[in-house]
């Protein structure tokens, strides 16, 4: 992978991204974060690994994240701390590396700085997938896990939003707790990703919506002189035929749906005939 600097930003923090010390665990056959993640975007990232480029701008948020593993690793007295293990399953070698293990109570703990959305929404399931299978590395390992939770500092979070009520978080950090799979429910998993990824390395996979952080389409309901929607729909008709109920004051704003990981967070997007369809048909519409 190639790091640009499109804004000019200090070579110091050009340079910090650069060398990134991470290690996806030497020599193994698949780290965790890529045995969770798509098929499709784990290959074409293997295969153009010399052709993508990615932005010093783009990759500060990790450099915030791997900045505050390391001031959160001083806090810890009666916990194993960034700790690596690996298992082997159908052959390859699977490589792990957890944030904290705590000896006195068992609880598995996963420190992220990440957007209000994903802590909220859209990073839920792989949360669960990337903790459940580090829990069945550790348990081979001898460990005990009795809990699993994510600690999430949400790099976007608003005061001001939050002060609105509703579902917005209401600090800066929270706690998710995550739910804890059977021993064999993980070696299921375990398997069925491995068979994807294998199969994935013949013939390349589709993503699916929720690969792809799929929103669909929505039509809000606008008033003018407001800034904000009245209400948002997921169905069409039911939002004009609100719009029938109110005055001449109100419109329909319809709001195309997104491939959030696909148009921001996939290094491997440029590469990607599905991701190039779908923009296609956007064009289109």
């Amino acid at each position: 992978m190639k790091i640009t600097n499109r804004l000019g930003l200090p070579q110091a923090l050009v340079d910090a991204v650069s060398n990134d010390p991470y290690s996806d665990g030497g020599k193994c056959d698949i780290s965790v974060t890529r045995l969770i993640s798509p098929p499709r975007k784990v290959v074409l990232e293997k295969l153009h690994a010399k052709e993508i480029t990615e932005d010093v701008s783009d990759k500060l948020f990790c450099l915030l994240g791997q900045a505050v593993h390391v001031i959160l690793e001083r806090a810890e007295v009666e916990a194993i701390t960034e700790g690596r293990l690996s298992i082997v399953r159908q052959g390859w070698v699977i490589s792990g590396q957890f944030d904290k293990l705590s000896l006195t109570d068992g609880v598995l703990t996963d420190y992220k700085v990440t957007s209000t959305y994903a802590a909220k929404d859209g990073g839920r399931f792989e949360y669960e997938c990337q903790l459940n299978v580090l829990c069945g590395i550790i348990r081979e390992h001898g460990y005990q896990v009795k809990k699993l939770e994510v600690v999430a500092i949400l790099r976007d979070w608003s005061k001001n939003i939050a002060a609105r009520g509703g579902d917005y978080p209401r600090a800066q950090a929270m706690k998710i707790e995550i739910p804890m799979w059977s021993e064999e429910r993980v070696e299921e998993f375990i398997d069925e990703r491995i068979r994807l990824h294998q199969a994935a390395r013949v013939k390349l996979p589709e993503c699916s919506h929720q690969e792809r952080w799929s929103k669909p389409p929505q039509w809000a309901l606008i008033k003018e002189g407001r800034k904000t929607a009245v209400k948002i729909f997921d169905d069409e008709t039911l939002a004009y035929a609100t719009l029938e109920t109110v005055d001449n004051k109100h419109a329909i704003e319809s709001r195309p749906g997104k491939n959030i990981r696909c148009d921001g967070y996939c290094p491997a997007a440029p590469f990607c005939d599905q991701h190039r369809r779908s923009q296609e048909q956007e064009v289109a519409a």
